[in-house]
């Protein structure tokens, strides 16, 4: 949260949806790689039309946090069960490509009938992506606590096209870099995807498992007990 207050822009909502969003969509992420494979593959219409159909899902997901975030902290047994059902989705998927590693069997776009409609596979991966549910939520709450984002106004709106923004413009950008590193070295990704796949579930099971142990020897607040 640091980040937050150091770069990003107060009293602006649409600068500051748009930030956070822009620094989430950065990083590689599967749903990155898969749209560098869209874009390679299918070219940049394509690319847009997946990225339309994550950002579309973002719309809802933003809008039923946004009114819903405090009680959706409060839930523990959901979200231990977000939390444990992740583990074991991003742990299964791993497995499945750490065993076609070195096989014939190298993971394509085109074994994916879904990618011929990219839109609606955009779609269906950020309906799955259930991390953003409970990352979302710990971004309302400090922002409607600091008072950088007011809940009562127009604000919210605004922040959600601004976030929209951020994550279209940062898997744009991840989308055309990646491709032009690939091109410049003459990389032919296809023949590392299942390694990329694999070690990327892996890393996220792994910080999955971090984040719910963390959560759970965290020392409670003990309640103290007024005079008064």
């Amino acid at each position: 949260m640091k980040l937050l207050d150091k770069y990003i822009p107060k009293n602006n909502p649409f600068l500051l949806g748009f930030g956070i969003s822009l620094m989430g969509a950065l990083p590689l992420g599967y749903i990155n790689v898969i749209s560098l494979q869209i874009l390679l593959e299918q070219g940049s219409s394509a690319v847009i039309s997946f990225i339309s159909g994550i950002v579309f899902i973002e719309f809802f997901v933003l809008k039923a946090v946004s009114l819903g975030a405090k009680w959706l902290v409060k839930q523990k047994q959901l979200l231990l069960f977000i939390d444990v059902f992740t583990i074991v989705f991003f742990t299964g998927i791993a497995f499945y490509f750490l065993v076609n590693i070195g096989s014939d069997k190298n993971f394509t776009l085109a074994q994916l009938r879904l990618a011929q409609f990219p839109f609606i596979l955009g779609l269906l991966l950020n309906s799955f992506n259930f991390i953003q549910w409970p990352y979302w939520s710990g971004i309302y709450i400090y922002l409607f606590r600091t008072k950088k984002l007011d809940p009562r106004c127009k604000d919210n709106s605004i922040f959600i096209i601004g976030a929209m923004a951020g994550t279209s413009i940062g898997m744009l950008l991840f989308a055309h870099f990646g491709k032009q590193v690939l091109i410049e070295n003459k990389i032919e990704i296809n023949q590392y995807l299942n390694v990329i796949f694999a070690l990327l579930f892996l890393v996220l099971a792994g910080i999955q498992i971090a984040k719910l142990l963390i959560k759970r020897n965290k020392p409670r607040k003990t309640p103290t007990i007024s005079n008064s």
